[in-house]
């Protein structure tokens, strides 16, 4: 059963990213071109700044979802009750008390980072819309819990599809018939959010008819349990924050708005992959989370070991093809801008992917196992040592820009090259190496697939997207074949085809 909802939530994880990265791709330059890319770098700027302001909710929340999941798995509603009414009231007392330094933050906008004197006015409205989508979000964020405990990720997927669709609509509205103005990217996302909350409502009336909504079911004991789990989960987000989250702030105040617009523009391919792979390990948790619930710890081995091997055929042929072809693309696609150095602050941003590309799904393998705590210490460690690196990149070195993503991948990959596949292989009480072979054939199988796509390339006088696509397919399906080649031993191979097999039944 497992297998099977496995292979339609991929499928249809597959299609809704798809979907989001195909507006993405035709908004961006369009938002370039209208509004330029100074303004445009601030709406992923206001994104950043809700991530920082999420510190204080991901404490309660991170853990919300592994704790319900596993009382839903073990069939006890009344505890699965107690922690959903408890994360749900416990989110709105939050958003009343966040009101105050979100605020705060919108008056004093211009104070706080490097602003056009002319755009003050419409960026202090971009974050009240955005802060005001994050409360609305917090507020529903515990309703996202049935499709994941019920290992619905396809319903997911489908919420996702009419969102990105109703996103694309509105901006094709409000663009075509009003002035641009960076306001309607946030007055967008405020739309979207109330339509994902209401539909992430229906779906948990629909999947989980056991839950009830009342404060009979709040227990302050089961917020403290959340919290004492979670905290780490809090540490684990702003460690993060310090690797890779402060780049577009460090990027404003060093090097001013029109670098933060290009450095924002550099990480769009890069947080296309990332999300691809989120998407992916996402699909794979609830059989991960199964095993565990049974206490079957063989049964988790086999499949993280095979969801590694799936997760890292997927994303070797992009990640290969971006190195190979991403200047083209950039030339394409924002021709007004610098391809060769957005290409190479590209790459920069996506090399950890090397080496943690197979391997993201142990993050999730440690918090299904409430293994938490040291990971999310020396993840902290990282980021305080990444912000030293870069302020003594950027003042003493001439690296300028490109000292930001450096500094993070320098130490990112030192990470997970020993801590990250050490650690978790003593959690699950295996050998120390168990999970090297993944890395290792992450790198290899993306260094083939490179020297096999500049052998083509060379063949090839990339001018135009008919090109670039009719190349980019060509690849992508001699990239998939020699990845399951390298990757996947018999079983695996056969387990694959089953699952295709099965969806195709």
């Amino acid at each position: 059963m497992f297998k099977k909802q496995l292979s339609i939530n991929l499928i249809a994880n597959a299609m809704s990213f798809s979907i989001s990265v195909g507006i993405s791709f035709v908004l961006t330059p369009f938002l370039i071109k209208y509004i330029g890319k100074e303004a445009f770098g601030f709406f992923p700027l206001a994104n950043n700044f809700v991530t920082y302001i999420n510190l204080l909710v991901i404490a309660l929340n991170s853990m919300a979802a592994r704790f319900i999941m596993l009382e839903i798995m073990k069939k006890d509603k009344h505890r699965a009750n107690i922690y959903f009414n408890s994360v749900l009231y416990s989110n709105i007392v939050m958003v009343i008390v966040l009101i105050i330094p979100l605020s705060l933050i919108i008056i004093f906008i211009d104070h706080i980072l490097n602003t056009p004197i002319d755009l003050v006015n419409e960026i202090r409205i971009l974050f009240g819309l955005i802060f005001l989508t994050f409360l609305i979000s917090v507020l529903g964020s515990v309703f996202n819990v049935a499709t994941l405990a019920t290992n619905r990720i396809d319903l997911r997927s489908y919420q996702e599809i009419i969102q990105n669709g109703l996103k694309a609509s509105l901006f094709i509205i409000l663009f075509t018939l009003l002035t641009p103005s960076i306001i309607y990217v946030g007055v967008v996302s405020l739309s979207v959010s109330i339509i994902g909350i209401a539909i992430s409502l229906y779906f948990t009336k629909r999947l989980l008819p056991e839950i009830k909504f009342s404060t009979s079911y709040f227990d302050l004991k089961a917020v403290k349990e959340l919290l004492s789990s979670g905290i780490w989960g809090s540490f684990n987000q702003l460690s993060v924050i310090l690797l890779t989250g402060l780049d577009l702030l460090l990027a404003n105040i060093f090097f001013g708005a029109a670098k933060g617009g290009e450095f924002s523009i550099s990480q769009t391919v890069p947080l296309f992959i990332s999300s691809l792979i989120g998407m992916l390990v996402g699909v794979f948790i609830p059989p991960i989370a199964a095993h565990y619930a049974k206490e079957d710890t063989n049964g988790m081995l086999k499949e993280i070991d095979f969801s590694g091997k799936v997760l890292l055929i997927l994303i070797s042929v992009p990640i290969a093809g971006f190195i190979v072809f991403g200047e083209e693309f950039y030339q394409l696609w924002v021709p007004s801008e610098n391809s060769s150095f957005l290409h190479f602050l590209s790459i920069i941003i996506i090399s950890p992917f090397f080496i943690s590309g197979a391997i993201n799904v142990l993050f999730n393998v440690n918090t299904i196992l409430n293994k938490v705590k040291i990971p999310s210490i020396i993840l902290f460690c990282t980021g305080v040592l990444n912000i030293l690196l870069v302020l003594i990149l950027i003042n003493f070195t001439d690296l300028g820009l490109l000292a930001i993503p450096i500094s993070s991948v320098i130490l990112s990959c030192i990470r997970n090259l020993t801590f990250t596949p050490i650690y978790t292989a003593k959690c699950l009480k295996v050998k120390w190496y168990t999970f090297y072979g993944l890395i290792a054939r992450n790198l290899i199988t993306i260094i083939i697939l490179v020297v096999v796509f500049y052998s083509i390339k060379q063949l090839l006088a990339i001018d135009t997207w008919m090109k670039l696509i009719t190349t980019a397919v060509i690849c992508g399906c001699l990239g998939i074949i020699i990845s399951l080649v390298l990757v996947l031993n018999k079983s695996h191979f056969k387990m694959l085809l089953n699952l295709v097999n099965s969806k195709l039944r």
